[in-house]
Formats: structure tokens, C-alpha cells, sequence
């Protein structure tokens, strides 16, 4: 029973997010609210329930929503962007640009990416440092999104298998993983990949320039076997 209610919460969530990359706000409104009704207190939910009040205008709603998520989470930079906004009557995209610190690396739960930019009328310079790109997993790759003028446009893909993996298999379990923005020039960017949970691998550390040779092996990272699930 419990496997079928984990089973319906992914495809609801799937759906409800497809629903908002096509911004289809009625339908994300009956989705995020549906989860909701079987997890309250599930706060990505709420969030985008929120959100999709706030692009159909419906400010006084978005507002009580993201109070609520902010009376559980009082730092959710996304709900606090999303009350201003809602609270000035603005309809900007949920992509929030996050401070600094949100660039900082950490071992085993970052990992940059290098991307090239698909789409049309859009370069490096249309991004800002910290700016949060939305993401969807699919079966091979990864899609990028950026809010562009009110909308969400597919930017580019990660299309290497290893950060494919690793990446669906934090979506499956339900655990936080974002794409920032870090650097680029013209059409070469670069993401900064952010998990909850260190399922990336280390940097290497090339220590061989403070060692006389043959005193000591130059460490090796052990790689993991992965083994590619499909996601309709």
C-alpha cells in the first residue's frame, strides 16, 4: 500500500511539473493540489501550488500559500521571493536568483557541468550568478530551464550518463537537486549541480607535484558500476 501511495506521489509530481514547464496553470492547480490533499505538509508542492496562483493572478491565495510554507520554513528563499512577488501583484517565474554562497563547492554533493545553449535569443549574458535553472530528467538526459520573459525556455541538456544517473536517481528518491549558474561566455555555460545528499564523486586532487617520484601512488577514485533506469 505504502509503495503504491510513494508511486502515485512521483507521478503526481511528474505531471504537476510537466504541467507547469507547459504552463498549463489550471491543470497544476488541480495536481498540487491533489498531492496536497495526501501530503499536506509537503512544501515543494505547496510552492508550486502557489505559483501557479500567482501566474493566473489569484494574488490573495498565493500569499496565504506562502505564508504557510514560510511559517514551516522561514528561509525557503523561493517562498520568500514568491510572497513579494505575490505581494506586489508581479507574475515573474519561480526561478529565483540565490546568493553567492549558493557557488560554493562541496565534495561529493556538487559538480560542474559545461553546457551549450540550444536556444534561440539567448547567450551567457543573459544570466546572473546564483541564478537557478529549473530542471527535468528524462530517460537520457537532463533538460535545463530558464524563466524568460514570464516563461520557462529549455536552454540546453546534460546529456553525460554518469550526471544523467545521478541526477534521476535523486529525483526518484525525492531529494533536493538544483542547477546554478556559475559562469559563461557567449553560448558556453557552466552549472553548478547542487545535491542534499553527496552522490557525486570528489574532485581528483593532483598531488603529484609535492611528491618526489615513486615515493607514493597517486590515489585513485573508485567508480561506481551504474546501472541506467528508465523514466517514462
Amino acid at each position: 500500500m505504502l509503495s503504491l501511495m510513494r508511486l502515485s506521489l512521483a507521478v503526481l509530481t511528474k505531471q504537476a511539473i510537466e504541467a507547469a514547464l507547459k504552463q498549463d496553470w489550471k491543470l497544476a492547480i488541480q495536481l498540487n493540489s491533489e498531492i496536497l490533499s495526501e501530503h499536506p505538509n509537503n512544501i515543494d508542492a505547496q510552492i508550486r501550488l502557489g505559483h501557479s496562483y500567482i501566474q493566473l493572478r489569484d494574488f490573495p491565495k498565493a500569499k496565504k500559500i506562502f505564508k504557510e510554507v514560510l511559517s514551516e520554513d522561514p528561509i525557503n528563499t523561493i517562498a520568500l521571493r514568491n510572497l513579494e512577488l505575490a505581494k506586489n501583484g508581479k507574475t515573474e517565474c519561480v526561478a529565483n536568483t540565490l546568493k553567492t554562497k549558493s557557488l560554493l563547492k562541496e565534495p561529493g554533493t556538487t559538480q560542474d557541468v559545461k553546457i551549450t545553449i540550444k536556444a534561440r535569443g539567448i547567450d551567457a549574458s543573459d544570466f546572473m550568478s546564483g541564478e537557478e535553472l529549473l530542471i527535468k530528467a528524462k530517460k537520457k538526459v537532463v533538460e535545463l530551464f530558464k524563466c524568460k520573459k514570464g516563461k520557462n525556455t529549455m536552454v540546453g541538456t546534460i546529456e553525460d550518463l554518469y550526471t544523467v544517473q545521478k541526477v534521476k536517481s535523486l529525483v526518484d528518491k525525492k531529494e533536493r537537486i538544483q542547477a546554478v549558474f556559475a559562469h559563461g561566455k557567449d553560448n558556453e555555460i557552466w552549472i553548478l549541480l547542487k545535491a542534499s545528499s553527496p552522490v557525486f564523486k570528489p574532485d581528483k586532487i593532483d598531488i603529484r607535484p609535492y611528491l618526489k617520484k615513486g615515493t607514493i601512488d597517486e590515489p585513485e577514485i573508485d567508480s561506481e558500476s551504474e546501472t541506467e533506469e528508465d523514466i517514462d
